[in-house]
């Protein structure tokens, strides 16, 4: 699912779900707060996505729906909490013009936390630390290929350790399986559960993937941040190879004057035995910059996939073009201008999202 975010938002809600591209613990946000503690982020969005031009006319379709976020984190402690994430979205595909339709509600994190000065670890259900693009990409259709590597909903365990060099840096590592449990199903509209049997790079239900990152950032280049990793994802059922993945990606927020911000961000990704299939290859390319002036957020973001399944090579992109404003109240307005060309099928489309954050 795709959404627009300015950056103090997307900020908060790394925050909240204890993002590893976040080099800040929760004990370091809760400070002298008295124990327990309860805080977090509501996000409501609706968007309206109309593709008014295709090759394909059965892609010519308007669909309007609302995205929840519900973001929440417990501190038991200085050290220890307890963090959750909930999403209301379409669970399903539109196949036609659709309004506030195949609505369904799932937890997408449940995670126990310990948050040290140097050293932290975690255990549950969460989205590892691999790719920065389908998080951080500007722009209302900023991530409409690259999320594609997000490894979303995966139950296991890690943790991190940070260290200094001319700035901050964390190493992370976690080991996990794709859910099967009840919690990979949805209320409201269905949308599983995942099987085993469902196959996929790992759909295990062991602990035979894992991630492994490099987040950081540098005392004397300022908003400039770093990322890579790798990643190996077990063969699940049909599956003949092990998924291997490669990230690398960078985000660098400076100022112009007090009033503008300019931000320029880009990631590479290459996974070979794409799938799971030994010898098919992917790869991602997104670059995308956004320009903050005062209340306003204009971005445009580049997105490119050429993949070769089974010997047959093919190249998809997507480009978008947003313009918004975000109130002071946490009311945000955004529009965009979405060209791509997907499985040989050129389309035009607008999108258009009505958002808002609500920090308690």
């Amino acid at each position: 699912m795709v959404r627009y975010r300015s950056m103090s938002t997307q900020l908060a809600l790394a925050l909240v779900v204890a993002a590893p591209f976040s080099l800040i613990s929760p004990g370091a946000v809760a400070g002298e707060n008295q124990y327990p503690t309860i805080t977090g982020e509501l996000l409501i969005e609706i968007e309206n996505d109309w593709t008014y031009r295709s090759d394909d006319p059965a892609a010519e379709i308007n669909d309007l729906y609302p995205t929840v976020v519900l973001g929440t984190s417990v501190g038991l402690n200085e050290h220890f909490s307890l963090n959750f994430e909930a999403t209301m979205e379409p669970v399903e595909d539109p196949t036609g013009d659709r309004a506030f339709e195949d609505l369904g509600g799932y937890l997408n994190i449940i995670t126990a936390n310990y948050d040290g000065e140097t050293f932290s670890a975690f255990a549950g259900k969460f989205t590892p630390n691999f790719g920065i693009a389908w998080e951080i990409a500007p722009g209302i259709f900023g991530t409409n290929l690259n999320e594609d590597y997000e490894l979303a909903e995966m139950i296991g365990f890690g943790g991190g350790f940070n260290f200094e060099a001319a700035g901050v840096h964390r190493i992370s590592a976690s080991t996990f399986f794709q859910d099967t449990t009840f919690l990979s199903n949805s209320v409201g509209t269905k949308r599983g559960p995942v099987r085993l049997s469902d196959g996929g790079p790992a759909n295990t239900e062991d602990f035979s993937s894992f991630a492994v990152a490099l987040d950081g950032e540098f005392q004397r280049l300022a908003g400039f941040r770093y990322h890579t990793a790798f990643s190996s994802l077990g063969e699940g059922e049909g599956s003949d190879a092990r998924q291997l993945g490669y990230a690398i990606g960078a985000e660098y927020a400076f100022n112009i004057g007090d009033d503008l911000t300019i931000s320029p961000m880009t990631e590479f990704v290459y996974f070979d035995n794409y799938g799971g299939t030994d010898g098919d290859t992917a790869k991602y390319i997104t670059a995308g910059i956004a320009l903050n002036f005062q209340n306003w957020v204009a971005s445009t973001t580049y997105q490119r996939r050429d993949t070769k399944l089974a010997g047959l090579s093919s190249d998809d992109h997507v480009v978008d073009f947003t313009i918004g404003y975000d109130f002071d109240m946490g009311l945000g307005v955004a529009a965009a201008w979405r060209g791509a060309e997907e499985d040989g099928v050129q389309s035009e489309g607008l999108g258009l999202l009505l958002s808002y954050a609500v920090d308690f």
